[in-house]
């Protein structure tokens, strides 16, 4: 059994440098241990740790603490060196493992961080290795920041990540951490019924503590996404940005509308405003996008009997119908009726010129979370139509695409100008 005096001896190795009033002295030969468990009730759901502390002599005049800390989810090893003289202590993290799932949710709390959803989930396996100096209670430093096999998401936002991945660098300053470079990588994304992927995030430390996003893109719609540089509260996660389409199939964006569009072809670029929030989800914005020269595109309607007809009267009457039988006389078939009833039947197909597209929040904020203003224009060689202007509307909120169809009617012009 060792000797009491030896465990005193390791302890006060331990805290030297918190007295900061008695001087510094060269520390005597000592080797010897100390565990234990700690407990911190006044911490809610703080689990119990097992600690372990191991005093070694260093060559010459010197001591080299080794401390290790194990917990459901939690495996650290650290070294220390007290403070000698003017000479700072030195700390070093040789490994330390930490199960997300265990340990984000009692993080954020004491971080006091309040934007996340309740159902808000995080799991993957962090890693971390480091290295710095200390005196008294300040520590100083950096660190390298690895997770593994990450997942994320809330079930009442509708959204899932997968294959989450984290390099980050950060730096140790008076026990504060904050992040100097990060990568982010994510394999899949599900949210509002959409699926992306092979998404790529580059983070760089920012003003006040936040976060500049230099490059954000993803592979999504056939196509690539790739949003402009914005900055992050990490306190209060949200991207306002503009979301730049390149090489867009037109057909993935016509699957969301089922109720709309039969089917569609083609290519589409553009940029579409984009403001969300992890508290409140999608907000308002807009955008536009265009048809992309090397491949035209076309679309087929859903069969909506009566969406365009209903304001093209089969016939074209040039006197008052109280005339009855006279009235009659003097009317004529309208030519545009028949292609107008091809095209709201899905019959014939519509060569794009333009889409514009706005973004409304769920909720309150009306009856659309969505609007697609499409221009159009028969391809039949001798149509009567110049041009066909309709409107798809999303209603409801942006998750329950099943919901989504064309509410407005169209607006037509025959043989007009642009």
């Amino acid at each position: 059994m060792r000797r009491p005096s030896l465990r005193l001896f390791a302890f006060a190795a331990l805290t030297a440098g918190v007295i900061a009033a008695e001087p510094v002295r060269p520390w005597p030969p000592i080797r010897g241990e100390l565990s234990g468990q700690l407990a911190l009730p006044q911490i809610p759901g703080f689990p119990p740790l097992a600690w372990r502390i191991e005093a070694q002599p260093l060559s010459g005049a010197g001591l080299v603490l080794s401390a290790t800390a194990t917990s459901p989810g939690l495996s650290l090893r650290v070294e220390l060196t007290p403070p000698a003289g003017d000479a700072p202590g030195t700390w070093r993290i040789g490994e330390a493992k930490i199960d997300a799932a265990s340990w984000w949710r009692l993080t954020i709390d004491q971080a006091g961080i309040k934007s996340l959803p309740d159902d808000f989930a995080f799991t993957g396996q962090l890693t971390l290795t480091g290295a710095g100096q200390w005196r008294g209670a300040e520590a100083s430093g950096a660190m390298h920041v690895t997770l593994a096999a990450g997942t994320a998401g809330s079930l009442t936002q509708k959204w899932t990540a997968t294959g989450l991945g984290v390099d980050a660098d950060l730096a140790i300053v008076a026990n504060r951490a904050a992040v100097r470079t990060a990568q982010v990588k994510v394999a899949t994304i599900e949210f509002a019924g959409l699926t992306a992927r092979n998404l790529l995030l580059d983070v760089a430390a920012a003003d006040a503590g936040r976060l500049a996003v230099t490059r954000a893109e993803v592979a999504a719609f056939g196509g690539r996404v790739t949003l402009t540089p914005f900055t992050l509260d990490p306190a209060a996660p949200a991207v306002i940005s503009v979301a730049e389409f390149s090489s867009v199939a037109l057909g993935e964006l016509a699957a969301l509308v089922p109720q709309a569009l039969r089917e569609a072809q083609g290519q589409v670029a553009g940029r579409v405003a984009i403001n969300w929030s992890l508290q409140s989800g999608i907000g308002p914005g807009d955008g536009a996008l265009a048809v992309s020269p090397a491949e035209p595109a076309t679309v087929r309607l859903a069969a909506s009997p009566g969406l365009l007809t209903g304001r093209s009267p089969p016939r074209i009457e040039l006197l008052p119908s109280f005339l009855g039988p006279v009235g009659r006389w003097f009317s004529f078939e309208n030519p545009a009726h028949r292609m107008l009833q091809r095209i709201e039947l899905g019959q014939s197909p519509l060569a794009v010129e333009s889409l514009r597209v706005q973004l409304y929040p769920d909720g309150a904020g009306g009856p659309r979370s969505a609007r697609v203003d499409v221009v159009a224009r028969p391809t039949g060689v001798g149509d009567v139509l110049e041009k066909i202007t309709f409107t798809v509307n999303v209603s409801g909120p942006l998750d329950q695409v099943l919901r989504l169809g064309l509410n407005d009617r169209a607006k037509i012009r025959v043989n007009g100008g642009k």
